[in-house]
């Protein structure tokens, strides 16, 4: 960051005097200043030189300050100026000392569960209140959440948010988002609302507990594949020492389908504060046709299960013992259906989603204009699937 030093001493538009450099991302570059007219210590978030002149980069800048502007909570950094007229282009936020969660993780490794429950419910307590203003934060990731002294944490970086009555985004921004955290709506670059942060939050969760991601790869189209068709690891699987209640949270958290995940962040935050009150807690698993998932009743012992379940229509156990069983989250709906359209059917959803995540890879970074593409390029699949449906043949 000493390329940056130059700012230090300077004042930005007679007001905010640079004292020194705190951090650095891929589009900006973040000061510890001094705002003369307050005397009071802030955070000045600075487009970097390359991008200054990017139209995009200043919009996100925008939204960012937009967004967190129709925010005020706790644990969601504040802002209090903007400035893109100029010849720099920044945010002046609330000064925030500490580290991020992604530090945190890299001295710590696997955090304890009860000490990833501590910061998943602050998360989600700014989610709420976020997802309340219509709201979506839309990447939430261990870089984007600062861990203050006593644990206290603030959720930043609301530039690619989605708020309302903001001019629209391009496709490309939409699947913006790191893609270990990207749920699969995002990438396939469909309409996305809260339930996707709450995935994300999954994602992080799982991480926090195992010290693993739930999905790597080669390359991020790999990863964005197995976000859309792959289900993860059992978290259970790589550290045995969390509750089964956690894991059934962070699990339903990840759901592919978003009617199948926790339908708000208030939802969730009640199954991790009633986890906290009884570690021992096993909430009912959903069904499909379940949009909610519910503690108040047990799960079915491991003797119903078996003989309420087909074969084919339970999991297997994730642990090996305690009577705890995962219960199937697939239904009974499709058991008449034929050998042969069933796989037909697969195999054309499986060419649609590998069709679109080229598209959008390719297009992200090329600037070309991805609704009209993607059009192009998925009307053949989407034909050909149709005809699959139909029983005919692709040709």
């Amino acid at each position: 960051m000493d390329v940056f030093n130059k700012y230090v001493g300077q004042v930005f538009d007679g007001r905010y005097k640079i004292e020194g450099t705190v951090g650095e991302g891929g589009m900006a570059i973040v000061f510890e200043a001094t705002d003369l007219l307050t005397n009071r210590k802030v955070a000045v978030k600075m487009l970097k030189d390359s991008v200054a002149g990017n139209t995009q980069a200043i919009k996100r800048f925008i939204i960012e300050s937009k967004a967190v502007a129709m925010l005020n909570h706790k644990h969601i950094v504040k802002v209090y100026d903007i400035s893109v007229r100029g010849e720099h282009k920044y945010i002046v936020m609330e000064f925030l000392g500490g580290i991020t969660l992604r530090e945190y993780m890299k001295i710590k490794g696997v955090l304890p569960w009860r000490e990833a429950v501590e910061f998943a419910e602050q998360i989600l307590s700014a989610l709420d209140h976020a997802h309340s203003k219509d709201v979506i934060h839309r990447d939430i990731k261990p870089q984007n959440i600062m861990l203050l002294e006593g644990g206290f944490v603030k959720v930043t970086d609301f530039g690619i948010a989605k708020i309302p009555k903001a001019e629209t985004l391009t496709m490309a921004d939409k699947a913006i988002g790191t893609v270990f955290y990207l749920s699969p709506e995002q990438a396939q670059c469909r309409k996305i609302d809260r339930r996707s942060d709450l995935y994300s939050l999954g994602v992080m969760m799982y991480e926090m507990v195992t010290g693993k991601m739930p999905f790597t790869a080669e390359t991020p189209v790999a990863v964005i594949y197995q976000h859309i068709s792959t289900a993860p690891t059992a978290p259970s699987q790589l550290n045995p020492g969390i509750p089964m209640g956690l894991e059934q949270i962070i699990l339903c958290a990840m759901e592919k389908n978003p009617e199948n995940r926790y339908q708000s962040a208030a939802q969730m935050l009640r199954h991790l504060q009633r986890l906290k009150q009884d570690p021992s807690v096993v909430f009912v698993q959903r069904r499909p046709h379940q949009k909610t998932l519910t503690a108040e009743t047990p799960v079915p012992s491991v003797a119903e299960n078996r003989s309420a379940k087909k074969p084919s229509q339970t999991r297997k156990k994730s642990r090996g013992s305690g009577g705890r069983a995962s219960v199937s989250t697939h239904s009974d709906d499709g058991a008449g259906v034929p050998l042969w359209l069933a796989a037909c059917i697969f195999i054309a959803f499986l060419v649609l989603a590998v069709v679109g995540i080229i598209v959008i890879f390719n297009l992200l970074f090329s600037g070309k204009n991805i609704e009209t593409e993607a059009e192009k390029s998925l009307s053949v699949v989407h034909d050909a699937a149709k005809n699959l449906l139909s029983g005919g043949k692709i040709l």
